[in-house]
């Protein structure tokens, strides 16, 4: 419980200046892996073009190296190492702190799957870009020297801003990711089908044909299914927050919606593992399942996501009439193809998810005040036995340190304490006027007339100069009642005697 308390407490703590500074350092960490990512793809592209000149991008072939080929490879590799560096050293940036309260097998979860999919963008980016340029300068073929710097720098890049990338990851940003990743992996399957009239069947028949494409499309269906249960993290801390600041009204919503974005990344991913020329049958359960997944989402969003805003509800509904026409013209008059049918499936299903988490992050920021009001909150009713306990403790031992030294103290100082040489006993025997030769009585001198620092005259008759004998027998008087003694703190100047109300002021 504690434990949880503090990572809690961690987590939501305001940023310091250490964090603020960790901020700064990303940029340069992001440098460094650029840096590091050039110089290796340099070696790399050196030692694999042998001195031979080579083109920008040509068919992928074991043997017919191009600039393409290492660029992408490299990025592969270095990119993934450092997106996943990234991700892990931004763990603790503002906004990130969340992260270090997930178990351990889930944080790396998270993080392998985030870097893989922001290595796949990496490594699409960089093939469109240098097919793009080889269509520019076509037959062009360039010496090694020169193709070695081209593929250090773009593998350099392409690292420098993965790490960037993964940094500053919130749920926002990561959806965009997903959709684009999705996207151009989709296009870029259906650009480079074997079969050029694949819609007359249906989307799932460019991963059926056994080769680099079908193989590549297979691969981002069973990639993008696990980003959407990575995603599910990521959508449940958002509703989590929600709640706390009191905008969600169901504590049950964050579990439910994001076990359903779990189920769908499920799904998504079994459409891929299992094509269409492996099991038709298991295939059909996948994508129906993903189909009937979504349309229960929806149907209990209203419900579940209870505080939303009404447009979120009214464009939901939209949706699911729109998914339900779409269903019936298919399975009813079956007037429409099945092609069409999974890309308004899919238009729909991406639509509805990027509206939800941009409401989810308007929400948020509308509301981060009351929620860092409440989580304050809970963190002091979690923490409350615990401070309590430490309370108690503390002032029992301040209450022994304080009795300890009460007994340890010595008498407290007085007035007469105060002038140095004069001790209680003199002080004592000054004031009862004991001694030889001392004169009492009315209209009695005093013997030396000497004021005591206390404010007591001496009454003794010893003649001047000499010291009086304490020890001598004497008539003794009645004491004089001791003047009020006033304890001074130890910061203070002794105070000056004060006069003694039975002095006479006559001097013998």
């Amino acid at each position: 419980m504690m434990s949880a308390v503090r990572r809690s407490a961690r987590a939501g703590s305001p940023p310091t200046g250490r964090y603020r500074q960790r901020g700064i350092n990303v940029e340069v960490e992001a440098l460094i892996a650029g840096l590091c990512s050039a110089l290796i793809a340099l070696g790399f592209a050196f030692i694999v073009f042998g001195g031979m000149s080579v083109p920008i991008w040509t068919d992928w072939a074991w043997g017919e190296w191009s600039i393409g080929m290492v660029s992408v490879s490299a990025v592969v590799v270095l990119g993934t190492v450092a997106a996943g560096v990234g991700y892990w050293r931004s763990r603790r940036l503002v906004g990130q702190e969340w992260r270090l309260e997930l178990p351990t097998w889930k944080f790396t979860l998270d993080a392998i799957v985030v870097a893989i999919v922001h290595t796949a963008l990496g490594a699409l980016a960089t093939a469109v870009l240098l097919f793009v340029v080889q269509l520019a300068f076509r037959r062009l073929t360039i010496d090694p020297v020169s193709a070695s710097i081209g593929c250090a720098v773009t593998t350099g890049l392409a690292a420098y801003m993965l790490y960037l990338a993964v940094s500053r990851l919130n749920t926002v940003s990561l959806s965009q990711r997903m959709f684009l990743f999705v996207g151009v992996g989709l296009l870029t399957a259906m650009a480079t089908s074997t079969d050029p009239v694949w819609w007359r069947y249906q989307i799932s028949v460019l991963g059926a044909f056994g080769n680099r494409p079908s193989i590549s499309f297979n691969a981002i269906l069973i990639v993008a299914g696990i980003l959407v249960t990575t995603f599910a993290l990521y959508v449940d801390r958002d509703i989590r927050n929600l709640h706390t600041a009191r905008v969600i009204r169901y504590r049950g919503a964050a579990p439910l919606v994001s076990t359903l974005f779990i189920a769908m990344g499920v799904a998504l991913a079994g459409i891929g593992m299992v094509p269409v020329n492996v099991s038709v049958t298991v295939h059909n359960v996948f994508a129906i399942g993903l189909s009937a997944i979504f349309g229960l989402l929806m149907l209990v969003s209203p419900i579940a996501l209870r505080g939303m805003p009404l447009p979120f509800f009214l464009a939901t509904l939209g949706g699911l009439v729109l998914l339900i026409g779409a269903t019936w013209l298919f399975y009813g008059p079956s007037i429409l193809p099945l092609t069409n049918y999974e890309l308004i499936a899919f238009g729909v299903l991406f639509a509805w998810i990027t509206m939800f988490v941009r409401f989810l992050a308007a929400l948020l920021v509308s509301n981060a005040a009351e929620l860092e009001a409440r989580t304050q909150e809970q963190l002091q009713e979690a923490a409350g036995p615990a401070q309590q306990k430490r309370s108690r403790v503390s002032f029992k031992r301040a209450t022994k340190a304080e009795e300890a030294a009460r007994a340890a103290a010595p008498w407290p100082e007085t007035v007469a304490d105060s002038e140095p040489g004069r001790s209680r006993e003199t002080e004592t025997e000054t004031e009862t006027g004991s001694g030889p030769g001392t004169e009492s009585g009315p209209g009695t001198e005093s013997g030396t007339g000497t004021e005591s620092g206390t404010g007591a005259a001496s009454g003794t008759g010893n003649k001047p100069g000499t010291e009086p004998d304490t020890d001598a027998p004497g008539e003794a008087q009645p004491a004089e009642p001791s003047p009020r003694t006033v304890p001074l703190p130890d910061d203070l100047p002794p105070q000056p005697p004060l006069p003694n109300p039975h002095d006479t002021g006559l001097r013998r």
